[in-house]
């Protein structure tokens, strides 16, 4: 079963249900009882055979007849002859009671008979066994009495009182469950699978997913898994060569800084310097977006409101530029603080440099913990902000870096709340600005005190 592909296996399944239903049709088949089609003990045989032995017994012993009739499963019971009986208006018969009374003669001799049909019985989940009508036969006996046999009709092909048909059909809904739930069984590592690989480029850490399930899902899992450990090695090679290169490039920054500020003091000297130190700040961008896509801590519990709290009074140099209102009560997410420090640095220097001022204010919403940062500045048209969240784009188009810095800042946020599960949207804050919301999950542990 193992070595079978998924086409395979729902193919066997169809196959496995067409057998179970053939071989159920058989074995009815073969238990169903042969009485209709059996001369000895079929109703026609069993009425003459019954009439024979109450015109062989007196007419006082016809009672007891009737009864052990009855208890051997014959309906039968015994009444006076209709006195005008061999005068019914010929009028009053149908084609078919004339035909019957002539073969009844002829069977039974010149002797009462009648047959009708009665009422047919009302059908229904709480009748499957019994008869589709019943067909009354009246004869003549010994004695001046007549025997009337209440004979049951059922043209239905039926197995112990209940329908083939009613049979067949609950046997094939019960067949096709059955396949349905072997489907979706096979089905469902396929699902699983699904599920996972979306989940697979959050936190950019391999997620090893079992190899369950047919050949080939087994061999694209393996393959899923290979390719997660190939980009996770590459991830990890970029941020190594990154951070060596940033290494070097600092070590031969500061030895061109010292030279420079060696230098006559010049114009050209100053500018020098600025140059130097715009692109220190560039490798430290750069190595920090790199160091953004891996994060190993993603297991953290951080209280947000204190949290946020201790990195405003941190940064505060009695300016007042950051404004925060404390939530007042813990309000836990699964982040580590580091992350949270660098989201919130990269969010506050955005405002302050284009608003001059950031607010800061934490809420709780449904499951999930928002920070919102806002500031006065000139915002960020609604065209644009899905392309400020890219690597190295910039609103401000001059090369000039203190204008608009390098373009890695909301990259590096988002590339961080990405890796956690979280969200960032820009948008228009009430009285001109910008507010820069930060959606994160609640730890499990707030969500169920909340």
């Amino acid at each position: 079963m193992l070595k079978l592909g998924l086409v395979a296996r729902i193919i066997m399944i169809v196959a496995v249900a067409l057998f179970v239903i053939q071989l159920a049709a058989f074995a009815a088949a073969q238990l169903k009882p042969d009485t209709s089609f059996n001369p000895e003990i079929s109703p026609t045989m069993q009425v003459k055979s019954a009439i024979r032995l109450l015109d062989a017994i007196p007419p006082e012993a016809q009672p007891l007849a009737i009864r052990a009739l009855n208890a051997n499963g014959l309906a039968v019971g015994l009444t006076d002859a209709p006195a005008q009986a061999e005068n019914e208006a010929a009028s009053d018969l149908t084609l078919t009671d004339k035909l019957a009374r002539e073969f009844a003669n002829i069977a039974f001799g010149n002797r009462y008979f009648n047959i009708r049909s009665l009422s047919e019985k009302p059908q229904g989940w709480f009748s499957v066994g019994a008869s589709d009508r019943i067909v009354e036969v009246s004869i003549g006996v010994a004695g001046g009495k007549v025997a009337v046999f209440n004979l049951p009709d059922t043209p239905t092909v039926r197995l112990h009182g209940v329908p083939v048909g009613l049979i067949a059909g609950v046997l094939g809904m019960l067949v096709a469950v059955i396949a349905i739930v072997a489907v979706a069984r096979e089905t469902r590592p396929l699902t699983r699978l699904s599920r996972t690989v979306n989940s697979i480029g959050n936190g950019l850490q391999p997620v090893s997913i079992p190899e369950r399930g047919a050949c080939e899902l087994r061999m694209l899992i393996k393959a899923i898994n290979a390719m997660q450990l190939r980009i996770a090695a590459l991830l990890n090679n970029r941020t190594l060569i990154i951070g060596a290169i940033s290494h070097d490039l600092r070590t031969y920054l500061t030895r061109f800084r010292l030279r420079v500020e060696m230098m006559p003091d010049t114009p050209h000297r100053d500018r020098a310097i600025a140059d130097v130190e715009a692109m220190q700040r560039l490798v430290e961008d750069a190595l920090g977006f790199a160091r953004s896509t891996v994060v190993s801590e993603g297991s953290c519990i951080l209280d947000l409101d204190a949290a946020i709290c201790s990195h405003v009074a941190e940064r505060q140099d009695g300016s007042a530029l950051v404004a925060f209102v404390p939530l007042g009560h813990p309000l836990a997410v699964t982040m580590p603080e580091t992350a949270l420090v660098r989201v919130l640095d990269n969010l506050v220097d955005n405002a302050l440099r284009y608003g001059g001022s950031a607010d800061i204010h934490v809420e709780h919403r449904g499951k999930m913990g928002v920070i919102t940062i806002g500031d006065r500045g000139p915002g960020i048209p609604a065209e644009r902000r899905k392309d400020v969240l890219e690597p190295f784009v910039r609103l401000e188009e001059s090369r000039n870096r203190d204008l608009g810095g390098s373009g890695l800042g909301l990259a590096i946020v988002r590339q961080i709340l990405d890796a956690h599960g979280g969200v960032l949207c820009l948008e228009d804050r009430d009285g001109g600005g910008l507010n820069a919301v930060v959606l994160l999950p609640l730890a499990a542990v707030q969500r169920k005190a909340a």
